[in-house]
């Protein structure tokens, strides 16, 4: 073999053993570890009903989305209607690096999910809907819709010609029976004599019950209607639209609904959860979360009331402008509205 192949070959084998060199010191065990700082987060969420269309658990996919668009975090949900299959959903997202699990039901912040989180403690769980005090890493998030049912009561307080008004709710829970209670507070600061009636289906999904139930109220001369219904909303708005004929409207919650229904849909009371779900989460990232309940309404902007364009002149000039002051003082605390205990 000629020396000038032997020079080309040992050239060639330096710069193999050089490269082997480099790709080892950055691969092996001499690499600095990745820090849980710059890992991506893992949220997880947990519902009682579908995500599809609006409302309720639909607005807190899109709260899942939000944290994954905004703060980069890998996100993963499911469905659980029972209340077992929740926390077998607790576990499991507790033992798959997820840093946040968020349920949405406010039933949900139990004693058999404070032993799933005590065998966690780096996890942050976060109930939708309760006010019980934080107990280590599970706090709730009370979202103050009352501040808009109060301001959607005294609408209809204002405005009705029967002196009756009507509630639809799914399944009887604190929560829920909350935001009716102030509705009628409203109600009676506009009428005093005014009757509000409640009813329930007893089910967090069941449109023909949501339906049969608003008729039974339309045909006690009910002539504005406020739900709560979750997914039996739609029920809700197809009775009223078969009485808009007769000028009965309707009121959306959770979400500005006027959409599923603009010819009956008077305003809504909506709730922001993706923003509230975000804002939570960015905080718990950032370690600035103060591991208390959250308190979330009108004053802290994520709630309001949202008109449809369509029908919002037919509320009278001097109503819109009391609700609007109402609106005002709630916002700058001068005016609270008084909800149901949760605890």
């Amino acid at each position: 073999m000629n020396s000038k192949l032997v020079g080309i070959l040992a050239t060639v084998a330096l710069v193999a053993a050089l490269l082997w060199l480099l790709t080892k010191s950055t691969t092996d065990d001499e690499t600095p570890a990745r820090s849980d700082k710059d890992k991506p987060m893992k949220a997880a969420l947990i519902t009682k009903g579908p995500v599809s269309g609006s409302g309720w658990a639909p607005n807190a996919y899109k709260g899942l989305q939000r944290i994954h668009e905004e703060l980069g975090a890998e996100i993963r949900n499911v469905v659980a209607a029972q209340d077992n299959e929740a926390l077998a959903h607790f576990q499991a997202y507790s033992s798959t690096g997820c840093q946040v699990v968020i349920g949405h039901a406010s039933e949900w912040f139990n004693p058999k999910l404070l032993e799933v989180a005590k065998a966690n403690p780096k996890v942050r769980y976060l109930i939708s809907g309760s006010e019980k005090d934080a107990v280590e890493n599970v706090a709730g998030m009370r979202f103050v819709l009352e501040d808009a049912c109060y301001v959607l009561g005294f609408l209809a307080g204002s405005m009705t010609r029967s002196g009756v008004l009507g509630c639809v709710g799914p399944v009887k829970i604190p929560v829920i029976a909350s935001t009716f209670d102030a509705f009628a507070q409203g109600a009676k600061a506009a009428k005093p004599d005014v009757d509000v009636r409640v009813v329930w289906t007893d089910s967090w999904s069941d449109i023909a019950a949501a339906k049969e139930k608003t008729r039974a109220l339309l045909g006690e001369k009910a002539d504005f209607i406020f739900h709560n219904a979750n997914d039996g909303a739609p029920g809700v708005f197809e009775a009223v639209q078969e009485k808009k004929d007769q000028g009965v409207l309707v009121f959306g919650a959770n979400d500005d609904q006027s959409a599923q229904a603009p010819d009956v849909i008077l305003a809504s009371a909506v709730l922001d959860i993706p923003k509230c779900f975000a804002d939570v989460v960015r905080k718990i990232k950032e370690g600035t979360f103060d591991g208390k309940t959250q308190i979330l309404g009108l004053a802290e902007g994520y709630v309001w009331v949202a008109y449809n364009k369509q029908l919002e002149s037919k509320i009278p000039a001097d109503v819109r402008k009391k609700a609007d002051e109402l609106v005002a003082k709630i916002k700058d605390r001068s005016f609270k509205v008084e909800r149901l205990s949760l605890k």
